[in-house]
């Protein structure tokens, strides 16, 4: 006769990602945490008045919580917040690319799985969009970042197509080879190759090997920028075989005239929904 396993119960302190209600009064957790992984839980009468766990398990806050392991969902009590990161929640702009990078962390994490540096990265990059004043480049480090963690990083010095040194020149870029391509050795049949100027391609050479409080005073072209986003993003959708949700909701807020909206985040929302 087979004893039962008895529930392991175990502290850790993680990133709130995703929230969902469930039932009356219960609400859904989805955390990233530095040794566990991803780890989904509910914490049982979160929405009442009064609830000792609620306020903590919030959308972006970087919080201590029990977690107590079942075959399903675990079960969350004990909460305390260690850092609400209260900038980025009353800044709508701030606030949307928080959203995209914390489904970035999400995507790139699995279940006990454990990944400190992309838990750091991610603390470190919510840590520095409260306060910078160059978010674009945050952003841009952030992607770099997390494809170099997760041995994903890009090839910047020699073509993907023939494996030449590259000049220094405008070139083209590749999702599908994961990297540059010179601009004479176009790749029979593709079709999807991105531009990628002198200047783009020194600024992704810097993101590749600078820390986020460098990336943080680094200033690129509107061109450059915009070349930035279109091969990091579709790097990572490559990577990932789809889009992210949450690129909508931040491109829209990032093209309307103010950003001094106030997040209209309920406890109820998701960075992913």
């Amino acid at each position: 006769m087979t004893s039962k396993r008895r529930p392991v119960t175990y502290t850790t302190d993680g990133v709130v990602v995703r929230t969902s209600n469930l039932g009356e009064a219960d609400r859904i957790i989805t955390l990233i945490t530095p040794v566990h992984g991803i780890v989904r839980g509910v914490a049982k009468a979160a929405r009442k008045p009064g609830s000792k766990v609620g306020g903590h398990l919030d959308l972006l806050k970087h919080v201590s919580v029990s977690v107590r392991e079942t075959r399903t969902l675990h079960g969350l009590s004990q909460a305390s917040t260690l850092n609400g990161f209260r900038g980025l929640r009353d800044d709508l702009d701030r606030f949307s690319r928080a959203s995209y990078i914390s489904e970035m962390s999400e995507r790139f994490s699995v279940e006990n799985g454990a990944n400190q540096p992309l838990f750091r990265l991610l603390l470190d990059t919510l840590e520095s969009l409260e306060v910078t004043t160059n978010p674009e480049m945050i952003i841009h480090f952030f992607e770099m970042r997390l494809l170099q963690l997760s041995g994903f990083s890009p090839e910047l010095s020699r073509c993907v197509e023939t494996g030449v040194d590259l000049e220094p020149a405008n070139h083209l870029y590749s999702a599908d080879r994961g990297g540059l391509v010179n601009s004479d050795a176009r790749p029979v049949g593709e079709s999807a190759l991105l531009p990628a100027s002198l200047n783009t391609i020194k600024l992704l050479r810097f993101l590749s090997r600078t820390d986020i409080a460098q990336a943080g005073v680094m200033k690129a072209g509107e061109d450059e920028n915009r070349q930035l986003s279109r091969i990091l993003r579709a790097q990572i959708h490559h990577v990932l075989d789809r889009g992210l949700r949450s690129e909508a909701f931040m491109d829209e807020v990032r093209t309307r005239p103010s950003h001094n909206d106030e997040p209209k985040a309920s406890s109820g929302s998701s960075s992913g929904n």
